[in-house]
């Protein structure tokens, strides 16, 4: 990704018939390049940080006896960050070739892509992770941080009937604390990579 967008704006890829005039041309292509460098940025580290999350979160919870439980959280965090690399590696598939506002109203649209795909990850996927950690519990019972709750004679029913519950709870907190979290981290970058495209597109025509 780096040497990609390394190649588009070193190599002066855009076109002087696309734009009024060369100093347009490089006003536009300074303003493009560091924004995208920056989401780019914040992209992978987000991601990276989900590494040393899945250390921590394992190292916690075998401290407090929760080994099995513990493995699996991690197991799953990895697989997050897995789920969003292969989500980055869409940038990837950008033709460096195209102009500069062809670039980036596909690069704009990759991000949109992964807004979407992420916020179904934390509204669906991670509510369903939370209950099949309930459900794992509850089969461990003495063996699980469950067992304090979780009386003889409650049927699996009963018990997931109310990890159900926890994970709404959760889908709902998760959804706006995503709509949230997103919006300070990346709406003003998203903005300004809007307006760009939008001028570039009014100059045009």
């Amino acid at each position: 990704m780096e040497k990609s967008i390394k190649n588009i704006w070193d190599e002066s890829f855009i076109s002087e018939k696309s734009l009024i005039a060369p100093k347009v041309n490089n006003l536009y292509n300074q303003k493009s390049k560091s924004i995208i460098h920056r989401i780019r940025r914040i992209y992978e580290f987000d991601n990276k940080g989900l590494i040393p999350m899945a250390v921590l979160t394992f190292v916690f919870l075998t401290v407090i006896s929760e080994v099995v439980i513990g493995a699996y959280s991690a197991l799953l965090i990895l697989g997050l960050y897995f789920f969003n690399k292969k989500l980055l590696s869409r940038f990837k598939t950008l033709d460096i070739k195209s102009d500069t506002l062809t670039y980036l109203k596909e690069y704009r649209s990759i991000t949109v892509s992964i807004t979407k795909a992420t916020k179904k990850l934390f509204v669906f996927i991670l509510p369903l992770a939370v209950l099949s950690i309930f459900v794992i519990a509850f089969f461990m019972k003495e063996q699980s941080f469950l067992s304090k709750y979780i009386s003889e004679d409650m049927s699996f029913l009963q018990a997931f009937s109310i990890g159900l519950i926890i994970a709404v709870i959760i889908s709902i907190i998760c959804n706006a604390v995503y709509a949230i979290s997103t919006q300070l981290v990346y709406g003003t970058l998203f903005s300004k990579l809007d307006d760009i495209i939008t001028e570039m597109e009014t100059l045009k025509n």
